[in-house]
């Protein structure tokens, strides 16, 4: 067997990268303090849930690669009926 290495985007290059984003996101959690820690509300000067850059970013780049994925998929087999 022949592996034939490209630098074009593929569609198994899609889903590797959505595979390998989500471990990082599922793995990687805000590193801020809950809204019920009251100490830190009060010195934070009110409760902002979000998460860490990390963590957004990784969620991002995930559904931008399963998007990128799909609709590479879709132009594939429209090509394939044509």
């Amino acid at each position: 067997m022949k592996i034939k290495v490209t630098k074009a985007p593929t569609i198994t290059k899609a889903v590797i990268a959505a595979v390998v984003f989500t471990i990082v996101f599922l793995a990687t959690n805000s590193n801020l303090p809950p809204c019920g820690d009251t100490a830190a509300v009060f010195n934070a000067g009110g409760c902002v849930v979000r998460q860490s850059y990390l963590h957004t970013a990784c969620g991002w780049l995930a559904l931008a690669s399963l998007i990128t994925g799909v609709v590479m998929f879709i132009a594939k087999q429209r090509k394939a009926s044509s």
